[in-house]
């Protein structure tokens, strides 16, 4: 249902398109990168709350 309302409200991203925008060669890479970055992300979170 999401991904229709993105389709028809062409914000729609194709895994594909956006990892070769960020310099990825395959989606593979790309989820890895943005598993990598969500890890590192939350982290941050928790040592800027710790403080």
């Amino acid at each position: 249902m999401q991904r229709q309302i993105q389709k028809n409200n062409g914000t729609l991203l194709h895994k594909k398109v956006v990892a070769r925008k960020m310099g990825c060669k395959s989606v593979e890479e790309y989820n890895r990168r943005m598993a990598r970055r969500e890890k590192n992300l939350k982290e941050m979170e928790d040592n800027k709350d710790g403080k």
